[in-house]
């Protein structure tokens, strides 16, 4: 048996990998790099900004992202100044003075929507006045819930020319959100939407998860038909990842091949009404395919990460604060964040060597309907990747992938099993360090 198999079989949904390595592999450096220093050698100035806002009302039970239930009004207050030194000190690092560098600026957590109106509005002053950000000419994109979401918030998102909102919905069955441990009603969840509708705003994602528990293949189409009904302009299924040190954690067996049947009938049904598969679980209304986002390479652009839970790239270097799941280490970090004096120096991460930049690319690749370009491949690395990579060549030869001209695709059993082919390319020192990691 393979290890692609062996994955499969075992656990066809182990991990999302969203960023490449994951941030548990992320270790102290031997010593603090200088980040006026660092951010002098950007490859451009197209930068991504990224503010994480660690506050949740609820831990949802599959959730493993840095986020914390334990917090006032006071302690948000906090947390907002202490963001506000961070952007500071990036105005100071990357020597900004009259034009912005940033095209995007992201909020992502948590719940970033959790944040008072007040403090929000506070936050969004300071990074426009001191990044020299004109929101109307950037992509700006926010994270919420249906329990945050009002009309007084989207007014002040609006004021600031949002472009984009996304909200997990996940089910609109209230007892598989509870199994899941989200305790919105479906009431809530569609005075959200019909808001969200209403206010126009521009680009509209909406989040649903299969595999729960108690969740039918009837139930699971029925709210993902009544998504449908809202015509988003982008959907995410999600299969149910359960995680270390989550609530969820050895308390409930998954059916994967139930799951995998899921994933197959969503799909049909989202292409059937109109939507374009990106990649396993992204999907796109046709009419959005060009104008959805901003010219971006996942490959090329950097991103400068602020709060806690955030982490940025530059290069082969990526830095952040330290990562946690248990709650209580979370609330330790942030309270440690809260009083951190150096906002100069990166001191916790990890160094990217040549084989760790060429798995980043693939995986930033061929887990997308766009695949992977062989000739780019070529130039940025002077190598051939099926000399670098057998893998590609067994997935290729196992019907995963597919070569066409000068690139290579995930085929449609690829993209099932995206997560399963993903994990061939996680590096054994990443692997190690991963497996390795404690909080």
């Amino acid at each position: 048996m393979t290890d692609l198999e062996k994955y499969i079989e075992e656990n066809p949904y182990k991990s999302y990998i969203y960023s490449y390595p994951h941030k548990k592999s992320y270790r102290t450096f031997d010593k603090a790099f200088d980040l006026k220093k660092l951010w002098e050698n950007r490859k451009s100035d197209n930068l991504t900004l990224y503010i994480h806002i660690p506050f949740c009302l609820n831990k949802c039970g599959y959730c493993n992202l840095f986020s914390t239930t334990d917090f006032n009004k006071d302690k948000m207050s906090k947390y907002v100044n202490k963001l506000i030194e961070e952007i500071k000190a990036v105005k100071n690092i990357l020597d900004l003075r009259k034009e912005s560098v940033f095209y995007s600026v992201i909020f992502g957590g948590g719940t970033p929507t959790a944040l008072p109106k007040d403090l929000m509005e506070k936050l969004l002053i300071v990074i426009e006045k001191d990044l020299n950000i004109d929101f109307k000419k950037i992509f700006f994109s926010m994270e919420t819930s249906p329990n945050t979401m009002n009309k007084e918030y989207i007014d002040l998102l609006k004021k600031f020319h949002i472009n984009r909102i996304s909200m997990g919905i996940q089910s609109f069955k209230e007892c598989e959100l509870k199994e899941i441990c989200r305790f919105e009603t479906v009431n809530n969840i569609n005075k959200s939407l019909e808001l969200m509708k209403k206010e126009n705003i521009e680009i509209k994602n909406l989040d649903l998860i299969y595999g729960i528990p108690s969740q039918s293949m009837e139930s699971f189409m029925d709210s993902l038909k009544r998504v449908i009904e809202y015509r988003p302009e982008e959907i995410f299924i999600y299969p149910l990842y359960i995680r270390e040190k989550t609530k969820l954690y050895e308390k409930y067996k998954r059916d994967f091949n139930k799951m995998t049947n899921m994933y197959e009938l969503a799909k049909d049904e989202l292409i059937k009404n109109g939507y374009i598969q990106t990649s396993m679980r992204n999907f796109i209304r046709e009419d959005m395919n060009e104008k959805l986002y901003p010219s971006y390479s996942c490959q090329e652009n950097e991103m400068i990460g602020i709060g806690c839970g955030a982490r940025s790239y530059i290069s082969n270097i990526h830095y952040s604060i330290k990562y946690a799941v248990n709650q209580s280490n979370i609330n330790s970090i942030i309270n440690n964040y809260l009083k951190e004096e150096n906002l100069y120096y990166a001191t916790y991460g990890y160094i990217l060597s040549e084989d760790e930049i060429k798995r980043k690319y693939i995986l930033k690749s061929i887990l997308k309907v766009t695949g992977l370009d062989l000739e780019e491949y070529f130039k940025r690395f002077n190598k051939n990747i099926f000399d670098d990579f057998n893998e590609i060549n067994l997935l290729i030869d196992k019907g995963f992938l597919i070569k066409k001209g000068t690139r290579v695709y995930p085929t449609e059993k690829g993209l099932k099993y995206s997560d399963a082919m993903g994990c061939l390319f996680i590096s054994n020192e990443v692997n190690k360090k991963t497996q390795d990691f404690s909080e």
